[in-house]
């Protein structure tokens, strides 16, 4: 294994970096060595001296001379190992998270035949089809739920987060789906407070696009927006229809009744642009909070340090009283 000396330089500036519970120890650190140098100077002072005439100089052994400190280098290792122990070093992992609080979506979409109808290029359903993609696609954290509607309710997509299948679904919606004619509001609000009523989010919308009155269905749509009211769904309509006289004309009542029972808002599309408008204004009005939850980790490195003492202790005792100890001694 070859040495990198930038990783190790790495590891002694990581040091450096580290967090203290008692910092005030780390001021300990210099007595080993003071210590230990007065000792050195003491014993260097107190050595006996044995005066020689020689022909040729008595050179000491460098390498016994740098063994000799060994001992010494491995005491102050250790007690330095033991006072980081004590100061308590720690390392400090910042961890960050965008939590969003998202808001239960309930889409309902008429496909019944008068959909078709192409006072709004290339056709109602299909301009509804694509702003309603488009829209989507921008609440990609919000669970959804796709229900399909004409004579009969149709769940096209169970309440889910799958932007990709939601958007898939939306696409696939054509006016022969659904067998019965007519357009059932009450039903298809129906569903959509069933998909959404049990959710424990506090907040939960409906949108019901459609270009007309109930004209099918089990469920009145003012009993089935009281409904909504109740289970605290605000229910925003938007009818979709040219101005212009037409054969399917648009009839706004219902779909008004029904925004003002829920405390909603009712919204007239008379073109693809316009329908892009009212998309974006709910969704600001009904916009998702996104929220960075930022925390600290605290990963202690005491016992790093302490297995460093222990080792360093065992070490200066084999030193000490094996031969490679005695040695040094002579």
């Amino acid at each position: 294994m070859k040495f990198n000396p930038l990783y190790s330089w790495h590891q002694i500036q990581a040091f450096f970096t580290f967090e203290w519970e008692n910092s005030l120890f780390l001021y300990g650190l210099i007595w080993p060595f003071i210590v230990y140098f007065i000792k050195y100077l003491r014993q260097r002072g107190n050595k006996p001296r044995l005066e020689l005439s020689l022909s040729v100089p008595l050179r000491q052994n460098r390498i016994s001379l740098f063994l000799s400190y060994v001992p010494m280098l491995i005491q102050v290792l250790c007690i330095s190992s033991v006072i980081i122990v004590a100061a308590g070093p720690y390392r400090v992992i910042k961890h960050q998270k965008k939590q969003v609080e998202g808001i239960d979506i309930a889409l309902a979409l008429d496909i019944s035949s008068s959909m078709q109808t192409r006072d709004i290029s290339p056709s109602r359903l299909e301009t509804a089809k694509t702003m309603g993609k488009e829209f989507i696609r921008q609440r990609s954290h919000d669970p959804i739920s796709l229900i399909a509607f004409a004579g009969a309710p149709y769940l096209a997509s169970p309440i889910t987060t799958d932007t990709a299948f939601l958007l898939h679904q939306l696409q696939q919606l054509q006016t022969n789906q659904i067998v019965e004619e007519g357009t059932a509001l009450g039903d298809a609000l129906g569903m959509c407070i069933n998909q959404i009523r049990d959710s424990e989010n506090p907040k939960k919308i409906s949108i019901l696009i459609s270009d007309g009155n109930n004209t099918a269905g089990n469920l009145d749509p003012v009993t089935s927006a009281e409904l909504a009211k109740n289970f605290n769904i605000k229910v925003y309509t938007i009818a979709v229809g040219s101005l212009q006289p037409s054969a399917d004309p648009v009839d706004e009542s219902t779909l008004r009744e029904i925004a003002t029972i829920t405390k909603g808002k009712f919204f007239r599309a008379t073109n693809g642009q316009a329908l892009q408008q009212i998309f974006q204004e709910i969704d600001k009005m009904e916009a998702s909070v996104v929220k960075t939850v930022t925390w600290e980790e605290h990963i202690s490195l005491s016992y790093l340090f302490a297995e460093i003492a222990l080792v360093l202790f065992f070490i200066g005792l084999w030193v000490r009283f094996s031969w490679i100890g005695n040695s040094l001694e002579d």
